[in-house]
This record gives C-alpha cells, structure tokens and sequence, in this order.
C-alpha cells in the first residue's frame, strides 16, 4: 500500500472517530425517544412508541410522566426562551454595531484600550452577571417604591435580557468588527463628496454592505440567549425558560420527553440548516448567471452565453430521502414482526413491568414477617435502637399500591 493511501485510511479512519465522537450522543438520545421505558435506554430494549412525543404516560407506581405534548412546564419554559431570546436580539444587535462602530472611529491610541473594554464582559462567569444584574435591579426597585420601576426590577424576564444582553452583545461587536475591517471607507467619503448626509451614508451605503453581519449577529444571539443557562438561573427568579425546566427535570431523573424535545431540536436545526444552503446556493447561482449576461452583452463572447433550456431533473436529495423512507419502513415492519411495536407489545411491558413490582413488594413483606424483635437486637440487621424500630409495624408492606389486597387462600 502506497503512503498515500495509507495517510487516506487513516485520515478517514479519524474522521469516522471524530464524528461518532460528536454526533454519537446525540443520535442514542434521538433512538431513546421511541422507546416505551420510563428511562431513556436502548438496552433493554421495550417497545418501539410514540408516547413521550404525545401524552406520556401513568407509570405502574401511580406516577405520572407528561409527554412532551402534555408538558405544560416545557412549554411555558420554551414561550419564555422565545421571548428572551427576541428581546435579547434586539438589545444586542444594536449595542455590538454601535461599539464596532465607534471602534472605527476613535483615535488609533484609544482603539486597543476601547476594543479591551468592550469584550470585557464575555470574560466574566455568568453566575457572577446574573447575580449583580438581581442586586442591582432589586436595589432600583427599592429606591423607585411601589409602581412600574419595582414591577419591572423584579421581572425575571426583563433581569435575564439585561443580564444576557451584557455578554451577548460582545459577540455581536466581534461580528461586526470582523465585517467592518473589510469594509472601503472611500465609498462613504465619495458619497459625502456627492451631498449626501451622514445618516444617508449610514442606511444607504453601510447598512446595506452590514446586513450578513447584521443577519449572523441575529441569529448567534437568538441560540446564545436559548441555551444560556449560568446568568439564566439567577436571573429568571420565579420564572423558568427552557434551560432551566430541563435542568430542574434532570435533578429528578431523566424523562424520555427530554430526549423526544432533543429530537424535535435536531430535526428543526438540520431543516433549517439545509433550507439556508439550498436557499444561498440558488442566490450564487442567480448571481452568476447575471455576471455572465452581463458581461455577454459587453463583450459578445458566445463563450458565456449558456443554453438556459431547463430540463427536468430530479434533485439528489431526494434519493436521499427514498433511502431514509425505505429504512425506516423496513425497520418498523421488522419491529412488528418481532413484537416490539403496536398496543400489545406496549400491554405486555406493563403487565410484566407491574407483576415484578408486586413480587418485591411481596418479598419485603415476607422479610418482615420473618424478622423477630431477637434478630433485630442481636446486630446482623441492624438494631432497633439505631433505626428508630422502623419495622416495628407488621403490616408497614401490606396494602401497598393496590398489589396486595386479595387474600391469599
């Protein structure tokens, strides 16, 4: 094997490592989610069910388990994120382009000093901003008295925006840094030597050459403020976004509605990914075909003028999507023939999920009844004096959860 091809394997062998590395979390997240458990597994495998994307259910201890259609606390929590996160946008993006702004224009021995002090923020801990942002506000709310200022000091809304707005908004700056530094500032001399104002300048000839920085600032924001979560939990008060409903669930134990609001979250950002592609590849395209009729009607080279005939051809996608259809119906098909899909497999996984729960309750319940005032006294079980005489009660395992109540003959 040449060298050449062995630095190929290898590279592609890293490559293959690397991604499974990154998306392989996220792809078992995304299988859990069908899977009837009241624990997000693969392995043991149960039912192949809808559930957790729909009503949840009613656990065989009496518990119940919301679905990510039934879940009112992620739906409150995502209506708040939607609405921090919109609110953040529209702070952010302006304060980032009138600092890069400034930037530009303030003497060159100020420019390292004004630069440090505006991306100072992203250096602080996001617990240490969600914490002065409370203070400080409660303290305004204090002073104001009673009225609009205390109502709003105590938003917890209003507080996340501040406090998310006091970093985010650095990102924005160094987008707009980045776009700025490219930008020829003859255009904007040439316009003013023309008679233009300065404001015509600005929503004419600068914003205009700033929307794409203007346009990925938007969006940053938006997904920074989405899934901040250290300024978020400080800040929110007795309100919960998404991030902190999810953290909160997580204390208590996955749910595979978690997993079920992943999958809508991968599936949502992939669609939109590949919309934005498909949409930017149409623009070059038109972009190029203008550039060459153009310059075909300046230069009447025949060379550039290309046969514009459409013909129909049918996108590569969509033997993508053939393949993922077919997949995924095969895959079914084999889970019902195996018995792991459909409203029996789901029965069954209860029944026997209750007829075990039944058994161990049976079995402490025997334990109980086995265990004398003596054995307890003589250390192999512990002591009554060190546990309180916690099993003192006789009947503390009978009658538990309805699983017990029929007499044995």
């Amino acid at each position: 094997m040449k060298s050449g091809h062995l630095m190929n394997a290898l590279l592609g062998i890293y490559i293959f490592i690397f991604f499974t590395y990154l998306f392989g979390p996220l792809l078992i997240m995304s299988v859990t989610a069908f899977n009837s458990a009241e624990f997000p597994s693969i392995t043991p495998w149960e039912c192949f069910s809808w559930r957790w994307f729909n009503e949840g259910k009613i656990a065989y201890d009496g518990q119940k388990l919301a679905g990510l259609a039934t879940d009112w606390r992620l739906h409150d929590g995502f209506i708040s994120s939607l609405i921090i996160g919109i609110g953040v946008v529209i702070l952010s993006v302006p304060i980032g382009l009138a600092a890069s702004i400034v930037l530009t224009q303030v003497h060159s021995r100020l420019r390292t000093i004004f630069y440090s002090i505006s991306i100072m923020p992203v250096l602080f801990p996001g617990v240490i901003i969600g914490i002065s942002t409370v203070v400080l506000w409660d303290r305004i709310a204090t002073i104001g008295g009673e009225g609009f200022i205390s109502d709003l000091g105590r938003n917890g809304i209003f507080l996340t925006i501040l406090g998310q707005t006091c970093f985010i908004s650095t990102y924005c700056f160094l987008i707009f840094v980045a776009r700025l530094q490219r930008f020829d500032q003859t255009q904007e001399e040439a316009a003013l030597d023309l008679g233009a104002t300065q404001t015509q300048v600005f929503f004419k000839i600068l914003i205009p050459y700033l929307m794409p920085a203007i346009a990925s600032s938007a969006v940053i924001a938006f997904l920074a403020s989405f899934e901040n979560y250290n300024t978020t939990v400080f800040s929110i008060l007795s309100d919960q976004t998404l991030t902190t409903v999810i953290a909160s669930k997580v204390r208590l134990g996955i749910s595979p509605a978690i997993s079920a609001l992943a999958l809508v979250i991968i599936l949502l950002t992939l669609i939109l990914a590949i919309a934005y592609e498909v949409i930017r590849r149409r623009e070059d395209k038109k972009k190029e075909e203008r550039q060459n009729r153009l310059l075909f009607e300046e230069t009447k080279d025949s060379r550039l003028k290309k046969d514009n005939t459409k013909t129909f051809k049918l996108p590569r996608t969509i033997f993508l999507f053939l393949l993922i259809i077919v997949l995924g119906g095969f895959g079914l098909s084999e889970l019902a023939k195996n018995g792991l899909y459909g409203n029996e497999c789901v029965k069954a996984a209860e029944t026997a999920k209750k007829s075990k729960f039944s058994d161990q309750l049976k079995l402490l319940q025997q334990n109980v009844n086995t265990v004398d005032e003596n054995t307890l006294k003589g250390g192999t079980l512990g002591g009554t004096n060190d546990y309180n005489n916690i099993f003192a009660d006789p009947n503390l395992f009978k009658n538990f959860g309805g699983f017990d109540n029929k007499t044995e003959k």
